[in-house]
C-alpha cells in the first residue's frame, strides 16, 4: 500500500501536476518513460525467474537502446538502470542462463541504438542519419558559444538556482545521500545496487542538462524521475524503521486515498482544473470531439477548410514555422524533414544564428523532399513571414500562388490546385429556383437571378443553387444595399436538422464565415483593402464570385481570392439568402469541384 500511495503521487505529478513537463509529450518525457519502464521491469518480483530472466533482459535492453538512440546524452542514465539489471542477474544460478542474460543486457541496447544508422546505411543514406543525430548535436553544442569550462560554470549556476526555486527537491536529495551513507554497511547487495543506480541516474540527468545546455522548464523531466525515486527510497527506509518499532500499521489500507487527497491539495493546478472540467462534461468520445471542434478559432477553421479542398487529413503541408501547432491543428504532416524554419536558417535554440549551422546537404534534401511530397499547399503565418532569398522562398515562388491572405495566415496553393480552386471549370449555365415556386419574389432566368431592394421577402425564400455538394457555383454579383446595408448569405443545408446551418456571408464590404449564431472569421472583401471596419462603406461594385464546394468544406472566392471558408458537417445543399438589400446575379454557372476535394471521380 505504501508503494501504491507513492505511485499515485508520482503519477499525478507527471500527468496533472503544475510542472511544465506534466501532461505533455516531448522527447525527454518519452526518454524518462522508457527508463522508468525498464526500471520497473528490473525490480519486478518475478522478472528474474529462470523462465522469464532472458525475456526480461531483452525488454530492458530494447528500452535502454531506444533511450540512447533518441538522445545520446541519456546514455549515463541508461547505464544507471542497466547497472541494477546487471546486479539482478547475479542471483541466477544457472551459469548458461546467467551468461545468456549478461550478453543480452550488453548486446540488446547496442543493437537497438545501432539499428537506425544501420538502416540508413543499408539504404545508402547514412549521411542523413549522421547529420541529424551527430552533426546537428555538435551545432547545438557549439552554437551557444560556450567552452566546456563555461558550460560547467553555467551549469553550476543553474543547479544552484534550481534548488533555491525547488527547496523540497534539495531536501530530498540531501536526505537520500545521508541515508545512503548512514545505512550503506547494513544494506543488502540488491539495496546497494538500487541506491547506487539512482545516484548515477541523478548525476546522469544533470550531465544531460549541463552538456545539452538547454534549461527550458520541461527539460527537467529527466531530473524529476530519479528525484522521485530518491523520495520513495527514503520513505521506504523510514517506514521500515517505524514498522520495526511498532509493527504493522492498521491504517495502511487508507494510504493510497490519503496520497490522492494530499497530491491534489499540494500539486493541483491548471492541468487538474482542465481535466476536472472536461471530465464533468464528458458523455462520449463523439461529444468531446464535437465540443473541441466547436471551440476551434475562426482563423484555424478557414485554413482547415481551405486545405480540405486540395488535400485530405495527414497529407503533406509545407509551412514556414517554428511550432508544431500548424501540423497538429490542421491534421497535416510536414512536407519536408525540416519541420521548422530554424533548421534552414541555422537558428540554434538558445544560441547563435548563421549559415554555418545549416547542415551541408540541407537544400539538396529539401529538393528531394519536395519531389516526393509535392505538397498541395504552403501555409505562412503572418507573424513569421517567409524569409526571402532562400531556396525555400524560391521554391514557393516557382510553384505556388497566393489563394488566401488573412490577418493570421496566408495560404498558397500549388499552381494546378490554385487554378482549380480560384478559377476552375465554370461548367454549364444554370437556371436557379426558389422553394417558394411561383410566389417567390426572385426573378430568375437562364444564368441569372435578381431580388429587388428591401422586397420584404422572408429569408426562407432562398435561391436554390445546388441540391448536392461537390460542385462549383460561379457568376457575378452586384449587391444593392437597402436601408440596413447589404447582407448576402450562402447557406448550406443539412437535411437531418434545421437547427443550424454553415454559412459564407457577404455583409457590406466584408466576407464572413460562420453559422446561424456565430461568426467564425470576418475579413475585407479584398485582401488589399484596409482591415478597418469603421472606414468601410457598402460595396457597390460588381464582383465575380465562386462558391467552391468539396466533400467536407466550402470556400467563397471573390475576384480570384478566397475570402471565407467553412468546414461542413452533414450539409448537403447550397442556397442563397438575401437578408438585407437586394442583389443581381449574372453569368451563373455550375461546374465540377477541385479534383482533390474528396469528391472522387
Amino acid at each position: 500500500m505504501l508503494g501504491a500511495a507513492l505511485g499515485i503521487g508520482v503519477f499525478f505529478h507527471f500527468t496533472l501536476g503544475k510542472a511544465d513537463y506534466a501532461g505533455v509529450l516531448y522527447s525527454r518525457n518519452m526518454i524518462v518513460g522508457l527508463l522508468a519502464a525498464a526500471w520497473l521491469v528490473v525490480l519486478a518480483p518475478n522478472a528474474w525467474t529462470p523462465e522469464r530472466a532472458w525475456r526480461s533482459s531483452i525488454v530492458i535492453g530494447v528500452l535502454l537502446g531506444f533511450t540512447t538512440q533518441t538522445l545520446l546524452v541519456s546514455a549515463v542514465a541508461a547505464v544507471a538502470v542497466g547497472f541494477v539489471a546487471w546486479s539482478e542477474i547475479n542471483d541466477i544460478f544457472d551459469d548458461a542462463l546467467y551468461r545468456k542474460c549478461r550478453r543480452t543486457l550488453v548486446a540488446a541496447p547496442v543493437l537497438v541504438t545501432l539499428a537506425a544508422p544501420m538502416y540508413y546505411a543499408a539504404r545508402g543514406r547514412f549521411d542523413e542519419f549522421w547529420s541529424g543525430w551527430w552533426t546537428y548535436a555538435l551545432y547545438q553544442n557549439s552554437g551557444t558559444g560556450r567552452s566546456l569550462a563555461n558550460q560547467l560554470t553555467y551549469g553550476r549556476e543553474v543547479i544552484l538556482r534550481y534548488y533555491r526555486t525547488w527547496p523540497v527537491s534539495f531536501v530530498i536529495v540531501v536526505t537520500f545521500v545521508v541515508v545512503t551513507i548512514a545505512l550503506w554497511r547494513t544494506l543488502e547487495r540488491r539495496e546497494r545496487a538500487v541506491h547506487a543506480s539512482i545516484s548515477l541516474w541523478f548525476v546522469g540527468a544533470w550531465v544531460e542538462l549541463v552538456l545539452g545546455q538547454r534549461y527550458s522548464s520541461h527539460y527537467f523531466a529527466v531530473l524529476a524521475v530519479p528525484t522521485a525515486l530518491m523520495a520513495a527510497v527514503v520513505v521506504g527506509h523510514i517506514y521500515r524503521l517505524l514498522q520495526r518499532d511498532r509493527g504493522e500499521f492498521r491504517s495502511v489500507i487508507a494510504w493510497p486515498l490519503v496520497a490522492s487527497v494530499l497530491t491534489v491539495a499540494a500539486w493541483g493546478g491548471q492541468h487538474l482544473d482542465l481535466g476536472l472540467q472536461a471530465a464533468s462534461k464528458f458523455t462520449s468520445v463523439h461529444q468531446a470531439a464535437a465540443a473541441r471542434a466547436a471551440n476551434t478559432p475562426g482563423n484555424e477553421r478557414t485554413v482547415r477548410a481551405t486545405l480540405d479542398l486540395v488535400s485530405k487529413a495527414d497529407d503533406p503541408l509545407l509551412t514556414w514555422t517554428e511550432f508544431p501547432w500548424p501540423y497538429l491543428n490542421f491534421r497535416r504532416v510536414s512536407a519536408t524533414r525540416f519541420i521548422w524554419k530554424s533548421f534552414m536558417l541555422g537558428q540554434i535554440y538558445f544560441g547563435r544564428t548563421g549559415p554555418q549551422y545549416v547542415l551541408p546537404k540541407t537544400w539538396q534534401w529539401f529538393a528531394e523532399d519536395m519531389r516526393e511530397a509535392n505538397p498541395a499547399a504552403f501555409l505562412e503565418e503572418t507573424a513569421l513571414p517567409l524569409t526571402p532569398d532562400t531556396p525555400f522562398a524560391d521554391y514557393v515562388a516557382a510553384n505556388f500562388d497566393i489563394a488566401y491572405a488573412g490577418p493570421d495566415y496566408n495560404i498558397y496553393l500549388r499552381h494546378d490546385q490554385a487554378a482549380a480552386v480560384l478559377r476552375g471549370d465554370r461548367g454549364k449555365v444554370v437556371t436557379p429556383s426558389s422553394a417558394f415556386g411561383d410566389t417567390t419574389k426572385w426573378k430568375v432566368a437562364a444564368g441569372g437571378a435578381s431580388l429587388a431592394i428591401d422586397s420584404g421577402t422572408p429569408v426562407e425564400d432562398a435561391l436554390q443553387l445546388s441540391s448536392s455538394l461537390c460542385t462549383r457555383i460561379s457568376g457575378t454579383y452586384l449587391a444593392q444595399p437597402g436601408a440596413a446595408g447589404s447582407f448576402l448569405s450562402f447557406r448550406f443545408d443539412n437535411p437531418a436538422t434545421t437547427a443550424s446551418h454553415m454559412r459564407l456571408n457577404i455583409v457590406d464590404s466584408r466576407a464572413m464565415s460562420g453559422s446561424d449564431t456565430t461568426v467564425f472569421e470576418s475579413v475585407p472583401l479584398s485582401s488589399a483593402s484596409a482591415d478597418d471596419a469603421e472606414s468601410e462603406v457598402t460595396d457597390l461594385s460588381p464582383h465575380t464570385f465562386a462558391v467552391v464546394v468539396g466533400s467536407v468544406s466550402a470556400a467563397l472566392v471573390i475576384d480570384g481570392e478566397i475570402r471565407a471558408a467553412v468546414r461542413l458537417d452533414g450539409e448537403r445543399s447550397v442556397s442563397l439568402e438575401v437578408r438585407n438589400g437586394g442583389v443581381e446575379l449574372s453569368d451563373l454557372r455550375v461546374g465540377p469541384p477541385p479534383p482533390n476535394s474528396g469528391c472522387g471521380g
